[in-house]
Parts: structure tokens; sequence; C-alpha cells
């Protein structure tokens, strides 16, 4: 039987052996190439280090540079012991301070055990000195002049009230709460008064000391 060889036959039977050859020249070819370096690790089977995009938040540190605000006009109260010879009553004090350096002025009113016979009512008006402006730590220094209204029992055991005028003088220490955008203070005075104009019917009085403990706010 003879077989019939046609074009498409003939060109198959010179292909074949031609892949045949060049497989193992182009799986030589290929193993001879070098790995590009940065692209793949040296090893492919060992695994790369974790890496961590999230650094852990820090909290900022501190600040320390506070500064005292300043204020023209400051509100303080709190409470207030009267101190004489015989006696040691407690009460209640408001005072308005005005001036926001190193000198102003202060209007303020004591009030102890009113409506008793160890009353007392006093109004005064100070210029004070602060020794520690633009500080946390305040030294004040203050004197002035004022009214005391002071209340006792007459001879027939009713009770009387008589005005005094008073010279004062105060020594007060001041420390800024540390509270931003607020000059807010805590402070503690010492002031001492003496009657300097007294009235036919007042009684006899030496003086007296105010020690008060207070808490302002500026405006």
């Amino acid at each position: 039987m003879t077989r019939r060889f046609t074009p498409l036959t003939n060109a198959l039977a010179l292909l074949c052996p031609s892949l045949a050859l060049l497989c193992p020249s182009l799986a030589h070819a290929a193993s001879g190439f070098a790995t590009p370096p940065g692209d793949f690790p040296e090893r492919q089977d060992e695994p790369r280090p974790p890496r961590d995009d999230f650094e852990p938040y820090a909290e900022p540190p501190p600040n320390d540079d506070f500064e005292p605000e300043e204020s023209a006009f400051r509100l303080s109260t709190g409470p207030v012991l009267r101190a004489t010879r015989e006696h040691a009553d407690g009460g209640f004090t408001a005072a308005v301070d005005i001036g926001a350096k190193a000198a102003g002025a202060r209007f303020a009113g004591s009030w102890v055990r009113t409506g008793s016979d160890r009353g007392l009512s006093q109004y005064d008006a100070q210029l004070w000195l602060d020794f520690g402006a633009q500080q946390r730590l305040h030294p004040i220094l203050a004197a002035g002049a004022g009214l005391a209204r002071l209340e006792s029992n007459d001879a027939l055991g009713a009770l009387r009230g008589s005005t005094l005028g008073i010279g004062t003088l105060r020594g007060t220490l001041e420390y800024v709460l540390p509270i931003r955008e607020a000059n807010a203070r805590a402070g503690l005075d010492v002031e001492g008064a003496l009657p300097a104009i007294r009235g036919s019917n007042a009684p006899d009085v030496n003086g007296w000391v105010l020690i008060t403990a207070r808490v302002g706010i500026g405006f």
C-alpha cells in the first residue's frame, strides 16, 4: 500500500525534530539568568518580616509654660474670722479688686455675727501694692479706711448699734490657680482695724483683726 504525503504532513515531519532539539537549549539558557537584586529575597522559602505601618500613639509632653492671666476686675469671697482680746467670731466677707498690674484698689465688706451683741459690719476701701505681679504667688500690702458698725447691749440689755471710722492695714498672700484663660486666685488675708473716729455712744474698743480665706476670679 502506497502512503501519500501531503504538504502539511511534510511540514510537521520537519518541525517535530527541530522542537525536540530546541527545548533543552531553552531550558539551559533560562537557568543561566541571575535573579535581579532587590526584587526578591535570596531564598524564596524564607518569610519576610512583618511590616508595622502603625506607630504607637505618643502623648504630647506636658505644657509647663503656664502664664497667669491678668485681669483688671476681680471678685472674691470667703469666710472671715474676727479676733479681739475677748472673743473670736466667724462670718462672711466679699471684695472687689480693681487693677491688673502692681497697684490697685479694693472695696470690701465683712459681716460677723450681725444682729447679736457682738455683731460687726465693716466696709472699707484700700490701696494695695502687689510685689508678685505677673507671677503665680502674689504678696500684697494694702492700707485704707472705712466704716464699722458695732452692735452691743446697753445697760438695760437692749441691742444697740454704733458707727466708727476705722483705719485698716492688710497683708495678703494670693496664689494663681492653674486654670487657663481665667484669673482664678486663692488668698489669705490678715487685716487689722483700729478705731479712728468714735461717736459719743460708741463702745470702748481697742481694735480687732480679721483673718480671711478667699477664692476669687477675674474678668
